[in-house]
């Protein structure tokens, strides 16, 4: 236990495994089924292969942002993979990640595109950290790049891995998630602003004033609420109806009145904080909101497993898939899974006026 925690911390587990895995499992299992592959045991391995390389690709591009952040963050005070290792132990671990990312890949390279959108996330990865380049110290410019690396790209490779590559859905998909992406990545830069300007760190938070950043975050916020939108959308558009007993229903509506609800529930929040000059932070607040259940819990949780029990439906093995995603997100993650509903109780009981 003690090594697997030492290489959770070195490749900062904690910080993107539970916020970009599973979006990226939803998004693979929604075209599976779109693509009518979810119905046979090769989905399965596909998926699984498919996510060791997702993790080893995302632990690559985190692990070199902390080598090339290494004395920033011994400013910042901030944890770093390579704060106790030699220069010679950090480079030995750094080849080693490559190496091991590399290979992941391989399965993958005979499918349509998937090679050259592989060779040009890892531009975008290394680029955004290392130096010469160190595009996340070049304002918009890194804050786009950042967006692309940790979700356009990736969300192209789930639709070139399971042959839905180039088709409409996949663009608005992408464009949607890596939205949502984005927003995230203005919260974190709001978030380290101070420390950012204290380091004279050239990030685009850092270059903009604290009212004018507010504001950027505020639209954001209502673009990412349209971009889950946008994606309960396609999938209540592209699923097949299902066969129920006597009725066929299409599988996508119970995510549609979902969503409707929770966007509404959000949209309240966030005109009462704003009358009270607050602007709601649903990724780096603590309180329970609707809004943090749209934002954050959502794509990477709901989603993936409506999606994975769909999947199951059609096809018993892939309950497998389902038990080890909800093990591993909600018993091993200690997810609390009764607060949405505690949070709707509580905002029913609310006192008006």
């Amino acid at each position: 236990m003690k090594v697997v925690s030492s290489i959770q911390r070195f490749v900062r587990w904690g910080d993107w495994g539970a916020g970009k895995i599973p979006v990226l499992c939803g998004v693979a299992c929604y075209v599976g089924l779109v693509s009518d592959l979810a119905s046979s045991v090769r989905f399965i391995a596909d998926l699984i292969l498919f996510v060791f390389f997702v993790f080893l690709q995302a632990t690559l591009g985190y692990v070199a942002n902390d080598w090339g952040d290494r004395e920033l963050d011994a400013l910042h005070g901030k944890q770093n993979a390579f704060a106790d290792l030699t220069w010679s132990q950090g480079v030995t671990a750094f080849a080693v990640v490559l190496v091991l990312a590399l290979l992941s890949g391989l399965p993958f390279v005979d499918r349509p595109a998937f090679l050259p959108l592989w060779i040009t996330w890892a531009t975008f990865a290394l680029a955004y950290s290392l130096r010469p380049i160190r595009l996340k110290e070049r304002g918009a410019w890194g804050l786009c790049a950042a967006s692309i690396a940790q979700w356009s790209l990736p969300i192209c490779w789930a639709f070139s891995v399971f042959g839905r590559f180039g088709r409409w859905d996949m663009i608005v998909v992408a464009v949607a998630v890596t939205a949502s992406g984005a927003t995230l990545e203005i919260a974190h830069q709001r978030w380290d602003r101070i420390r950012d300007v204290g380091t004279r760190t050239s990030t685009l938070g850092a270059r903009m004033s604290t009212t004018r950043l507010d504001r950027m975050f505020a639209v954001a916020i209502l673009c990412d609420k349209a971009a889950v939108g946008a994606v309960v959308a396609t999938a209540t558009l592209m699923l097949r109806p299902v066969a129920l007993l006597a009725w066929t229903l299409r599988p996508g509506l119970p995510l549609l009145g979902l969503y409707a609800i929770l966007v509404g529930l959000s949209l309240i929040e966030m005109a009462r904080a704003w009358h009270r000059g607050v602007i709601l932070d649903p990724y780096y607040s603590t309180e329970r909101t609707a809004s943090k259940l749209l934002h954050e819990t959502f794509l990477n949780l709901i989603l993936p497993i409506y999606l994975l029990s769909l999947a199951t439906y059609a096809y018993l093995t892939n309950g497998l898939l389902l038990i080890g995603f909800v093990l591993w997100r909600v018993v091993l993650g200690g997810a609390d899974w009764r607060w949405p509903v505690r949070a709707l109780q509580a905002w029913v009981k609310r006192p008006r006026g």
